[in-house]
Parts: structure tokens; sequence; C-alpha cells
């Protein structure tokens, strides 16, 4: 069997125990605040750059040389999706939850 699919399998089981943690309420307190934080977009620049890379001969040797030219910006987009957010516990935590769960809970409520 190839290294590379003996891996593959092995990490299966990981990837099964990660993902479900995730998923866990390992967060417990009492809901002090419920905010609704709708969809956004917000924008960066960034750099752009090249590899530029020159070969010198001299005496029969060759030696090479590489440096990264900025060659200019562009502009990047940050996605943060929609929230139903409740806080607990004087912003101890701030968890995003399911509209339909968002809407059963109360401040107050036990979480």
């Amino acid at each position: 069997m190839p290294v590379r699919r003996i891996a593959a399998l092995a990490a299966i089981p990981v990837a099964v125990l990660l993902l479900a943690a995730c998923g866990s309420d390992d967060v417990h307190g009492t809901i002090t605040e419920k905010e609704h934080k709708a969809a956004r977009t917000t924008w960066s620049t960034e750099p752009v750059t090249k590899r530029t890379c020159t070969t010198k001969r001299s005496n029969g040797d060759s030696k090479r040389s590489c440096r990264t030219v900025k060659t200019g910006t562009k502009r990047v987009s940050h996605r943060e999706p929609e929230c139903w957010q409740i806080e607990l516990n004087d912003d101890e935590h701030e968890l995003c939850i399911s509209k339909s769960r968002w809407d059963k809970v109360r401040v107050g409520d036990t979480w």
C-alpha cells in the first residue's frame, strides 16, 4: 500500500474527532445579550510581488541571484458571514448560533 494512501487513511479518524469537537457546547453561562450582525464585506490592499532572477557568468562559473520585486497592489475582500450572536456572562464568551435557536432563547436563560 503506498505511503500516501496509508497517511490519508490514518488522517480520517483524526478529522472526524476534530469535527465532532467543533460542534460541542463546552461553553456554559447565562445569556446577557442577543445581537444580530448582518453579513458584510470589508476590503484591504496587499502588495503584489514577483520574483526576478538573473544569472552572471564569469570565468566559466555561473552565479544566479533572485530577489522579490514589488509590482503594485491588489484589493482583497474579507467576507464576514451573518451572525445571530449571544453573549454569555458579561462578554466572557460570544457565540454565533442558528437563527432558529437564537429566536428561542432569551436574555437571562442559562446556556
